[in-house]
């Protein structure tokens, strides 16, 4: 009877236990059609639950896709051509996806054409946006603009002469900021004004002697070591001799920029969460394939701190040149010796070493090797 009893137990929990189980999340279905030139595509939203990105991807069959999941609520979504994290792409569409259906038309501009309830509420907010900016492309309008436009050069025109007269609100903060640092030379405010002061590509022969006249204790702290590596990269101009240095690759084995004396030597500083150096990487691919077999070469100064996340950039984005790191982040030594306040970034020397370009991107990188390497 025991038996019986805690058995019979059992299948009275056991559907409650089940139900529990049972997620409680919304689903949204979303539905595209129309599409042209793509197998695949990529849907990302961002989590209506902690604000993370969350990334899908669906099979395009005969100009349409469907995907059905949980979410936690409305969100921010973009149905992409290619993976965000790997490939950044241009060719993408960002709308509100609701829980229930959605359905988008790629045949024009892609739109929101039909959907369940809360997504027709939002294709009828979208109808008076466009309401709303059709007011701003009128004749009428550009004719109002027309006169601010004028108004404004009357406006610059005055602003012009109140700076000749009284000077910048700029320049009169500059001139008290100067001040103070050179009036308190062992202050901790003073290397904290003057890094502001520097800001990214910092007027050497202004920063530099305020620099010098701070105690050597301020100039030790670790903003005042910071400064001076951006001082000593703002020194390393075209014509002066590159620094050398030694990182490892991902399999652990160091590289020295010495060991590549003797060869044009692209040293390109960039990091896996830099959208900008992923969409520059394509172009460093063409050069490098162009120019790898006339003396060139590519060191790639990664400045992540994930392991992971660095060897996976590589890997997605078919990078088949050196790449060296010490996933210090900002704080990588080398980055600090070169100057570097933004990526992406490089730093092109000669066979002997000689700096002989700077912050290549683009059509002028493959202009600029055309015109060193034959």
């Amino acid at each position: 009877m025991k038996f019986n009893y805690i058995f019979l137990l059992g299948m009275f929990i056991l559907p409650f236990l089940t139900m529990a189980q049972t997620s409680s999340l919304p689903t949204f279905e979303l539905e595209g059609k129309n599409i042209k030139n793509s197998k695949k595509l990529y849907i990302m939203h961002y989590s209506y639950a902690d604000g993370e990105p969350i990334i899908d991807s669906a099979e395009v069959i005969n100009g349409s896709f469907t995907l059905k999941k949980e979410f936690a609520g409305p969100a921010y979504a973009g149905v992409l051509a290619q993976h965000p994290m790997s490939n950044p792409s241009n060719n993408e569409f960002w709308f509100f996806l609701n829980p229930g259906k959605t359905i988008i038309d790629f045949s024009g501009a892609p739109k929101v054409v039909g959907g369940d309830k809360l997504t027709q509420t939002y294709m009828a907010y979208q109808e008076e946006i466009d309401k709303d900016i059709k007011s701003f492309k009128t004749p009428e309008y550009e004719e109002e603009m027309k006169k601010l436009d004028s108004l404004n050069a009357v406006v610059r025109e005055y602003e012009a002469y109140l700076n000749d007269t009284y000077g910048s609100p700029l320049s009169v903060t500059s001139k008290t900021t100067i001040d103070f640092i050179k009036n308190n030379p062992d202050n901790g405010l003073s290397i904290i004004l003057l890094d502001e002061l520097a800001g990214p590509e910092p007027e050497v022969a202004v920063i530099e002697p305020l620099f010098k006249g701070l105690s050597e204790k301020v100039r030790s702290s670790y903003i005042g070591k910071r400064l001076a590596s951006l001082l000593k990269g703002q020194s390393l101009v075209v014509g002066e001799k590159a620094i050398d240095f030694t990182l490892s690759n991902p399999e652990g084995k160091t590289v020295n920029l010495s060991d590549f004396r003797g060869k044009y030597v692209l040293i390109d500083f960039w990091a896996s969460w830099c959208v900008p150096c992923r969409a520059e990487n394509p172009n460093l691919i063409k050069a490098y394939d162009a120019y790898k077999s006339k003396n060139f070469e590519i060191i790639g100064v990664s400045l992540d701190n994930q392991k992971n996340d660095w060897v996976n950039a590589i890997e997605a984005d078919k990078i088949n040149w050196v790449q060296v790191s010490d996933l210090k982040g900002w704080n990588s030594a080398v980055a600090q010796e070169y100057g570097i306040r933004a990526i992406p970034d490089n730093v092109l020397i000669d066979p002997n070493g000689v700096i002989i370009a700077k912050n290549l991107r683009g059509d002028n990188l493959h202009t600029v090797l055309e015109k060193h390497i034959k």
